[in-house]
């Protein structure tokens, strides 16, 4: 019984044959190419240590926004918007800028969670009704006449789990908000199903973390109420 006890609880250990070659491997960042590498110092001289006002680095954001709006056939009216600070960052900007009273969250795993947890430590709007699911299933996206924005993970990222991405019925005065870091580029999705598609590049497009990106559209709810400040991200 003791020596039993004994093998239940020791460490386990993975056979070499089975352990990756490169140890960065796993559910987190994908590998950067070298080609990508390469990039960088070849062109890093005209963009490194130049003012971001500058043409070298407008017209590397401006080749971003127009190669995303290619990629995924933006509707007329939506736009390319990115900055700093990762999906975590765009969650606080989101939860300030882009609901107005409340929203609803589904939530089915670590990563979906986290918006939710962000917008009910909003002291100027209402809690966040939240739909869960246990992990490794999905919720059925629903809709409240209660709330001004609905949001999902395309993809939860702990799981593997996705949900597909369309506009709940009865949602016609609501944002519809998709985290899509783990999804975004490797999943299908037709944008106009959703007004806020965003998403860190660290995944699907293989590049580096610390940047978010969202595909925004003309805000319908805000033109809808005629309140300039509702649907946007401005301070």
């Amino acid at each position: 019984m003791k020596e039993q006890k004994e093998a239940m609880t020791s460490t386990p250990i993975i056979p070499a044959d089975l352990k990756p070659a490169d140890g960065r491997f796993g559910c987190g960042p994908s590998k950067v190419r070298p080609e990508q590498l390469q990039s960088l110092v070849e062109v890093g001289a005209s963009v490194f240590g130049t003012s971001h006002r500058q043409k070298p680095v407008k017209n590397v954001v401006a080749s971003i926004r127009s190669g995303l709006a290619d990629l995924f056939s933006l509707p007329e009216g939506y736009e390319v918007v990115l900055g700093n600070g990762g999906t975590t960052a765009f969650w606080d900007a989101a939860a300030f800028g882009l609901i107005r009273e409340k929203s609803l969250h589904l939530t089915n795993g670590e990563f979906s969670s986290k918006f939710a947890s962000v917008a009910k430590a909003n002291p100027f709007i209402g809690d966040p009704i939240v739909v869960s699911a246990d992990p490794g299933s999905a919720p059925v996206p629903v809709s409240d006449p209660s709330v001004d924005l609905i949001g999902w993970a395309h993809n939860e990222t702990s799981t593997g789990v996705s949900i597909p991405v369309s506009r709940p019925a009865g949602s016609e005065n609501a944002l519809i908000a998709i985290d899509a870091t783990s999804g975004a580029g490797g999943l299908p999705v037709n944008v106009a199903d959703s007004d806020v598609y965003y998403f860190a590049p660290q995944k699907c497009f293989a590049a580096d973390g610390g940047l978010w990106i969202a595909l925004m559209s003309p805000g319908r709810p805000r033109t809808r109420r005629g309140d300039q400040g509702f649907g946007t991200l401005d301070a």
